[in-house]
């Protein structure tokens, strides 16, 4: 009889659940249940214009970050290079990366399609005081449509979906052999982790077909097309708790979109959305082993990514499937150990 081992994952954000399938699929003999309070559409993810570019990370080792983002931009080409491109959400996106002041080029820079400066004539369509920029290409995901997409792959393997709140880890304490925590910005109340703090967007959806190109200015305002909306934001507003829509955020985005697009003034606005980016000093993604009195509960904590949850998502699920594939190694010896004592 095969001996079966149970995994819970809690996050049903794009890393909780890209996580919790690529375990599913690559470990035999175990038992995932994804649990969350909230599933797509309603989480960080799926708010987030998807754009893939490191965005408010934090310190990170550059072997670690270059292998996060190329494997995350390489199950985005694969996705793109198939016929269900669209209905997953995955497309191609050139944009234009304005700054005030002189910028170099990344050390992820190779993994775009292009990455290059912009020349005068460029530089000369948008306002005077971005005299320095790049022009890039990358890929952009439409959670809505990802996530859901991960999910059926996940249920399809038998994975299990559990809607709940979880208060304390040590809940599942007896209940399952591994956690992988992917709270996102709840993993400052959960674990808790006094380094996760919320990083406040704020992001008006507005409907201009005729926009094609991304524009990013100094970290301050972004216009990003997806295949039927545009997304223009936003806020990084660090240590703000608040969810609700601020019309003082609202004029303040919509006032600089426009000095970068004027056309953006007859687009029409669909909605607004605010959500809290999971900010850390830098990504946590590594295991720990919890006493809790005669039990022992093996975590692998994935949580902490800022802005960059889209761009780094994949790369993680591996690195957090060969902790997990450890932690169950050892979870099975130690059960050993108890039978034949």
């Amino acid at each position: 009889m095969l001996n079966i081992q149970k995994v819970a994952v809690i996050g049903g954000g794009i890393i909780g659940v890209s996580s919790a399938v690529h375990a599913l699929e690559t470990i035999p003999n175990i038992e995932v249940t994804l649990i969350s309070e909230k599933f797509s559409p309603h989480t960080t993810a799926d708010g987030s214009a998807g754009f893939w570019c490191p965005y408010l990370l934090g310190d990170v080792p550059l072997d670690t970050l270059r292998f996060w983002c190329q494997k995350t931009f390489n199950f985005l080409e694969g996705i793109f290079k198939t016929p269900e491109a669209s209905e997953r959400g995955i497309g191609l996106l050139s944009c234009y990366y304005l700054s005030s002041v002189p910028m170099e080029a990344p050390p992820f820079s190779d993994i775009f399609f292009e990455w290059r400066e912009m020349n005068a004539k460029e530089l000369a369509l948008f306002p005077e005081r971005y005299r320095y920029g790049a022009f890039l290409t990358t890929f952009y995901a439409e959670c809505t449509k990802l996530i859901p997409i991960l999910m059926q792959r996940f249920q399809k393997k038998g994975g299990k979906i559990l809607k709940q709140k979880i208060e304390r880890l040590s809940e599942l304490s007896g209940n399952y052999d591994v956690v992988i925590n992917c709270p996102g910005v709840e993993a400052a109340y959960l674990v808790p982790d006094s380094e996760v703090t919320p990083i406040r967007g704020q992001v008006m959806r507005v409907d201009a077909p005729w926009l094609k190109q991304a524009v990013f200015a100094d970290n301050d305002y972004y216009i990003v097309p997806n295949s039927k909306e545009v997304i223009c934001g936003g806020t990084h507003q660090e240590g703000n708790w608040s969810r609700k829509v601020d019309p003082k955020d609202r004029k303040k985005i919509w006032k600089g979109c426009c000095e970068l697009i004027p056309s953006l003034k007859k687009a029409k606005i669909l909605r607004e959305w605010v959500g809290l980016r999971p900010g850390r000093s830098k990504p946590r993604l590594e295991r720990e082993t919890q006493v809790l009195g005669d039990k022992v509960l093996e975590i692998i904590h994935n949580y902490g990514h800022g802005g960059s949850g889209v761009t780094l998502f994949w790369g993680c699920a591996l690195q957090t499937r060969q902790l997990l594939q450890d932690a169950l190694d050892d979870v099975e010896n130690r059960k050993r150990k108890n039978r034949s004592k």
